[in-house]
């Protein structure tokens, strides 16, 4: 017979059963609804994938010039107040003649350094030598070379290179993901009316890579002697050249 504290016990015992077991009763096998779910998937079908290429070409508008001052004299404290004179000179055309921004003139490097003669025996300290270098950001391009003798002129003697570049990254990266898309799209309806059937909707989009938004980098290395004899006579002339904006997707097309 069982007791008052047992009839407890028994009945704790079968509630926690009932909680157990409902718990865990979503896990269960279950033939009904699983079917249901398998069916849909299965009406899911006909599905074209396809890549589309998107390019275009476009003209730079924003070149990138190192340029830079390099002085040199006995010590290296003359050797640095040199080139601080000399850089007065240049930002003189950069900023009063020129008008760029501040923001558009950066010093990318400054370095003071011994220089050496070499003999058969130990390299022996003949000199000083300061170098400061900047990379201007210049959008005029149809004058660039015009720019570059001006800067020699007032004592760049360090021209390292341009890149060629474009501002407009946004505005293209839009243009160019269209041409893939449409380029996705007849690949898609070609496909399909070869199948005989007709492309309906999108299924899935995916951008490979994002957009390629190119620089082109001409490696202008002028010395002040070249540069000197260009700014006496005709401009420096430069070729800004051609930028190609890329760009794919993948896309799936249900028909």
């Amino acid at each position: 017979m069982l007791t008052v504290r047992s009839k407890k016990w028994l009945i704790a015992g079968v509630a926690a059963m009932a909680l157990t077991t409902a718990l865990y009763a979503p896990n269960l096998p279950s033939f009904g609804p699983q079917k249901v779910l398998a069916a849909e998937a299965g009406s899911v079908q006909n599905v074209i994938t396809v890549t589309g290429q998107g390019e275009m070409t476009i003209a730079p508008d924003v070149a990138y010039v190192s340029l830079g001052i390099r002085t040199e004299a006995d010590t290296a404290k003359d050797a640095q107040a040199a080139n601080a004179a000399a850089y007065e000179k240049l930002r003189a055309v950069l900023f009063d003649t020129y008008k760029l921004a501040a923001k558009d003139v950066q010093t990318s490097g400054f370095r003071v350094q011994p220089e050496y003669t070499y003999t058969e025996r130990d390299p022996k300290i003949k000199g000083y030598s300061a170098t400061q270098m900047l990379q201007v950001t210049y959008r005029d391009l149809a004058n660039l070379g015009t720019f570059l003798d001006a800067a020699s002129a007032a004592g760049a003697n360090q021209i390292e290179g341009v890149r060629f570049s474009t501002e407009k990254g946004q505005e293209y990266e839009l243009q160019v993901i269209e041409k893939a898309m449409n380029n996705a799209k007849a690949k898609a309806d070609a496909i399909a009316k070869y199948a005989g059937k007709e492309v309906k909707a999108i299924v899935a989009v995916n951008q490979g890579g994002g957009v390629a938004i190119p620089s082109q980098f001409s490696n202008i290395a002028m010395e002040s002697k070249a540069m000197a004899m260009d700014a006496a006579g005709s401009p420096t002339s430069i070729s800004t050249g051609e930028l190609k904006v890329t760009t794919n997707v993948t896309v799936q097309y249900q028909f």
